[in-house]
C-alpha cells in the first residue's frame, strides 16, 4: 500500500511542475519572446502597452509608423511625437484591432543605430478619459 502512494504522489507532484513549465511557455510565445525578429538589430519597434507596432520607416528627419489598436475600444483625439519631431496621425479616430498610421517630421538626422522615443496620448471613446503611452523606434 505505502508503495502504490508514493509512486502517486511523485507522479502528480511532477505533473503540476510540467504543467506550470508548459503555462510559463505559453505566456512567453503569446507575448513574442521566442519571435527572433523581434530582436534584430536592424528593425526595432516597440515599448508601447496600447499599441502593437506594425511597421515603420526612418528617412532622414522624417518617419513613418503604423500602430495597431489593441485597447479594444475606440480612440480619438489622438496626438504623437517622436523625439523633437511632431507626427499627423491618419485617421484622427482609430476602431479597436485597426490601423493607426503616423507621418513623423522633424525628428532629426537618421543615423544607423539611432533610437527615437515615440509618444502618444488619445481619449478613450468609451469614458472619454485621455491617456498615453510610449514606446521606440530604431533606425537601421
Amino acid at each position: 500500500m505505502k508503495k502504490g502512494q508514493s509512486a502517486l504522489e511523485y507522479l502528480v507532484t511532477y505533473g503540476w511542475a510540467i504543467l506550470a513549465i508548459v503555462i510559463v511557455a505559453a505566456i512567453l510565445w503569446y507575448f513574442g519572446v521566442f519571435n527572433p525578429s523581434r530582436f534584430t538589430s536592424s528593425h526595432q519597434c516597440g515599448g508601447f502597452s496600447d499599441f502593437q507596432c506594425l511597421d515603420y520607416n526612418v528617412s532622414g528627419s522624417s518617419a513613418g509608423i503604423v500602430l495597431g489598436n489593441k485597447l479594444g475600444t475606440t480612440l480619438q483625439s489622438i496626438s504623437a511625437s517622436v523625439g523633437a519631431g511632431s507626427c499627423t496621425p491618419s485617421p484622427t479616430s482609430v476602431g479597436p484591432n485597426n490601423q493607426l498610421t503616423l507621418t513623423c517630421t522633424g525628428i532629426g538626422s537618421a543615423q544607423a543605430g539611432n533610437t527615437y522615443n515615440v509618444s502618444l496620448t488619445f481619449t478613450d471613446a468609451q469614458s472619454g478619459l485621455t491617456h498615453s503611452d510610449s514606446g521606440f523606434i530604431g533606425s537601421s
